[in-house]
């Protein structure tokens, strides 16, 4: 309806490549993933409230996740100099986040009640309170990645017909959940 109208409108005015609204139940989650959250490459495995293990198990964040009925699936495909550049890769990732907050925070009002899952850890706060010994300082903004979630993003890809590999380029994926049970 309605709401549905603006929140898609407002996907594609702050530019990201796709965007489309799904029900929850199409997503494919597998638990096993979480074993690449423990290998700790991204360095953030117990140094970030988003990341596991403080951000909970697999089941709990499913379990928060299966209170909504609707997901906003969010895709950003850049065009990269190198693809193995790092400090590139990380900027691209950044701004796809940073959209996705932009985006929140222009339906705040609209939706009410909602669960994002972003392109990588929180970083609202940086360094994140966590590695202070301090409580989190936005607990209802913090955003755990798809990662934490053990969601299947070339599955849930394939499902709203986005490119997942792409020549040349990268493409991040970010959710909204929405439209509560």
């Amino acid at each position: 309806g309605m709401q549905e109208e603006k929140i898609l409108e407002a996907a594609e005015n702050l530019g990201f490549t796709n965007y489309k609204i799904i029900d929850t139940q199409a997503i494919e989650y597998d638990g096993s993933f979480r074993r690449f959250c423990e290998m700790n490459y991204c360095g953030n495995y117990e140094k970030n409230y988003s990341c596991p293990p403080a951000c909970g198990t697999f089941e709990e964040l499913k379990e928060k996740a299966d209170k909504f009925k609707k997901a906003l699936v969010l895709q950003t495909i850049t065009m990269v100099h190198d693809i193995n550049d790092d400090s590139e890769t990380r900027l691209i990732k950044k701004h796809h986040n940073q959209l996705t907050r932009a985006l929140i925070s222009e339906l705040e009002e609209e939706i009410q009640e909602y669960l994002p899952a972003m392109a990588g850890p929180c970083q609202l706060c940086t360094p994140c309170a966590i590695r202070e010994g301090k409580e989190c300082v936005f607990p209802n903004k913090k955003a755990s990645c798809l990662s934490a979630f053990c969601i299947q993003v070339n599955k849930l890809a394939e499902y709203c017909g986005f490119p997942y590999y792409c020549d040349g380029k990268v493409a991040f994926f970010s959710l909204l959940f929405f439209d509560r049970k």
